[in-house]
């Protein structure tokens, strides 16, 4: 097939397969096959079926050079590489495309190595401190789940740092070489290693109304973490079904705009039985944050041929999402992200109007201090021009919706 080969008019074979795979519950998604392609290469380890369905799409009519663009923006260069592979169709892409994924997944490979060292730094001082840090999303799942360095990018290091610990973790920060940001005083760098350090499980750092959207205190997922070994350090790391709570909100709160923050839940869930999946529905009732967790088993269930899609469809018939919410996240179905207003939707599902009025307001008009790291160059400028800027963006954002 030529490179960069555009799709034909008249679709072949493979795409008339995809758009029938495409056709659930009468609802028809007409995503790309460069998307299709990606979805079929979302697995660590494929078996005999998932490689034919993805040598099947590779064979048909697509765009390489759209397939390698969109691999990067959802995070999936490593796991695209790997499942060609395996497959034993690296061939079917062209030369110059080859080179570029191979190029992706060994750079992906470097990073990761400098920054398993610069964690393994951190936390060998913050245990000899007694300062106790939890690994979040893609450094913890590294490990645990993806054991190949190079299948999950990772764009910085994601701790949680309880509050009565934070400050003196930034001193320890300082003293190992990190500035602080700025702009985001909770992000830390040292050469080409990004540390985002948080204090709240939900973000509240930033947007305090956040933490009215649990219904208990962030000190409950805390006692229940796990001790693991990362580097030959100790460190803390969510229970698997905390894990998932938090993938699938984390997810969320960025609009689900990269396919791996999907995939990390999708590999986070695989063997799961009955039970698992019922724990993770008790834990999120009881953190008061339910409808998140239905949401994303409507997106898993239309999105991946999970094994356990039976328990899933029980789950969501029980309490799926409601004609709005559905008309959001069948967006991402599309392979597009959700629109930037999505959280405010989903994340206050079931909550009181006190709670829902105070965290829209408070994420639309921020502290003036939050608004002076959204807007670079603001630091002369009074309130009154932040807050009208802010409405000029939020106007702005809204045309494009």
């Amino acid at each position: 097939m030529p490179e960069g080969h555009e799709v034909n008019s008249r679709p072949g074979r493979a795409a008339i397969c995809l758009r029938m795979s495409a056709v659930k519950n009468n609802i028809i998604f007409m995503s790309s096959i460069e998307y299709q392609i990606l979805l079929a290469a979302g697995h660590i380890d494929p078996d005999v079926d998932q490689q034919a369905q993805l040598a099947t799409l590779m064979a048909g009519d697509f765009n390489q050079d759209r397939l390698i663009r969109l691999a990067r923006k959802e995070g999936m260069t490593g796991l695209l590489y790997r499942s060609l592979k395996k497959t034993g169709i690296l061939g079917f892409l062209g030369h110059r495309q080859l080179q570029q994924l191979q190029s992706f997944y060994y750079h992906t490979v470097q990073h990761n190595l400098r920054v398993f060292s610069d964690l393994k730094q951190i936390l060998q001082q913050s245990n000899e401190k007694g300062i106790q840090v939890v690994l979040l999303q893609g450094i913890a799942l590294l490990q645990k789940i993806y054991k190949d360095i190079g299948l999950r990018p990772l764009t910085d290091i994601d701790l949680w740092v309880l509050p009565e610990k934070r400050s003196v973790f930034g001193t320890l920060m300082t003293q190992l070489g990190y500035q602080s940001d700025s702009i985001y005083p909770n992000t830390f760098r040292k050469n080409q290693t990004i540390v985002d350090v948080n204090s709240h499980i939900l973000w509240a750092d930033r947007i305090k109304s956040r933490k009215r959207l649990l219904s208990r205190s962030q000190h409950v997922i805390h006692d229940d973490i796990e001790i693991c070994r990362f580097e030959g350090q100790s460190a803390g790391c969510l229970n698997v079904i905390d894990e998932v709570f938090y993938l699938s909100l984390h997810a969320f709160k960025h609009c689900v705009s990269r396919l791996v923050w999907l995939v990390d839940i999708k590999q986070s869930v695989t063997g799961w039985s009955t039970s698992n999946w019922k724990a993770l529905l008790d834990r999120a009732t009881e953190l008061g944050q339910v409808n998140i967790i239905y949401n994303m088993l409507y997106l898993m269930s239309y999105l991946f041929d999970l094994k356990s899609a039976d328990d899933i469809k029980i789950m969501t018939a029980e309490g799926g999402p409601n004609r709005l919410e559905r008309m959001v996240l069948e967006k991402r179905l599309d392979g597009r992200p959700l629109p930037n207003w999505a959280p405010l939707l989903l994340f206050t599902a079931g909550k009181d109007l006190k709670t829902r009025a105070y965290f829209v307001f408070e994420t639309l008009f921020p502290r003036p201090e939050i608004l002076r790291q959204v807007f670079a160059n603001s630091a002369t400028l009074n309130v009154w021009h932040l807050y009208l800027k802010r409405v000029r963006q939020l106007v702005s954002q809204a045309r494009l919706l």
